[in-house]
């Protein structure tokens, strides 16, 4: 028998970490024997490995800005109509090419709506097949709140289309209906795959302790957070932790200029650097984090442990990351502060209430990586059973 042939389909248009996430999962297929197929339309990341999956690129496309009012390509000109019509072409051809037991649509129809334009097409296309591979939409934890048209919007394309809802997270720490209130009605095609997160290499030293201890700051991909970088780089030059190595990490997709800016202030004790190699390792050695809340980054620090200040993301609305800090809060586990309060003296403040009140232990299911390729190879194989004889 051949091995169970998925599809991933994968488009980020600001932040990196959907992109993390499908990283783990699709390297746990692999090692679970399915044969994956990954269609990846976001700028490159050199930094993320597949595995042994195959990887199809689409004409790379990203957000025109943190409100997504459009879409632009690479060299930051227009993404045309003919463009779409173009893209929208090259993922049907890959499909009719691959014919695949399940396809992965990632956060879409949850969101991405940016890319309805290949993406409805392609719920026809699948559709319209002899025998239809088993649609399957792949979500994060907490969801960004839309309106209830959207949210009905949604409803109507994942009744229509979709089999199966797998959400990347504990549903006894989470349950999606706190941020998608309509997510009663599909409870019959929804799965919980508890928190997808790497494997955390235990090292026998603790560093914590001592002064090799590292302040770090990260923002995830750097699409945004300058001023979290900012406001940072004003506490260090006060003085603040002069004993300490601080480390600011500006990720790979922070404008060269600004890269360039937070560089000069490099000296013996502030490094920058784009990615940090083996960033969980540094975390789980590091004095405190300074970070957003995004769903990797909260994972990573859920598993270290390390003393840490959250900052969420909440541009142009954005809910989701501010969510999952709260109810983090209320548990004690971290220090938030607010985007609207960061200055240097409050962030000075956040820090030092992080490491001097050890934040609480919170028990979540961690192994989503495994658990997602399981439940999709399962689905696989559920669908070449009820087509065989068709």
């Amino acid at each position: 028998m051949h091995p169970p042939r998925i599809i991933f389909f994968l488009q980020y248009l600001l932040g990196i970490g959907h992109v993390r996430r499908a990283t783990l999962i699709v390297q746990a297929l692999c090692r679970q024997g399915a044969k994956v197929d990954v269609i990846f339309g976001g700028m490159p990341l050199a930094s993320m490995s597949f595995g042994t999956a195959t990887v199809h690129h689409l004409t790379p496309v990203k957000s025109a800005d943190a409100a997504f009012s459009g879409l632009l390509k690479a060299d930051g000109s227009q993404f045309s109509d003919a463009d779409k019509a173009q893209r929208s072409r090259a993922l049907l051809d890959l499909c009719q090419q691959i014919q695949a037991d399940v396809i992965v649509t990632e956060t879409y129809p949850f969101g991405r709506r940016q890319m309805r334009f290949e993406l409805l097409p392609l719920l026809q296309w699948v559709k319209s097949q002899h025998r239809p591979p088993t649609l399957v939409a792949s979500i994060r934890d907490i969801l960004q709140r839309r309106s209830s048209k959207r949210e009905q919007e949604c409803m109507a394309l994942l009744q229509e289309h979709y089999q199966q809802v797998l959400v990347h997270g504990d549903e006894n720490f989470y349950p999606l209906q706190q941020s998608f209130p309509p997510a009663a009605a599909i409870n019959h095609q929804l799965s919980y795959s508890g928190y997808v997160c790497p494997q955390l290499q235990e090292s026998g030293t603790d560093k914590r302790a001592t002064t090799e201890a590292k302040i770090i700051i990260s923002i995830g991909g750097g699409s945004v957070g300058r001023e979290i970088l900012e406001a940072a780089l004003s506490l260090y030059h006060s003085g603040f932790a002069s004993d300490r190595q601080w480390l600011l990490i500006t990720g790979p997709n922070m404008s060269p200029a600004d890269k360039a800016y937070f560089q000069r202030h490099s000296d013996q004790r502030l490094s920058v650097t784009e990615l940090a190699d083996n960033f969980l390792q540094q975390l789980n050695s590091a004095y405190v984090s300074v970070s957003m809340a995004g769903y990797n980054t909260v994972m990573d620090l859920l598993l270290t442990k390390v003393a840490a200040v959250v900052i969420p993301f909440e541009g142009e609305g954005e809910t989701e990351q501010l969510a999952r800090s709260e109810v983090l809060a209320a548990k004690g586990v971290f220090q938030v502060l607010r985007i609207g309060q960061l200055n240097c003296d409050n962030l000075r403040r956040a820090i030092d209430a992080a490491t001097t009140q050890p934040g609480a232990a919170v028990s979540i299911d961690n192994c989503g990586a495994d658990n997602s390729a399981e439940l999709l190879i399962k689905w696989a194989l559920q669908r070449r059973n009820s087509t065989a004889n068709v």
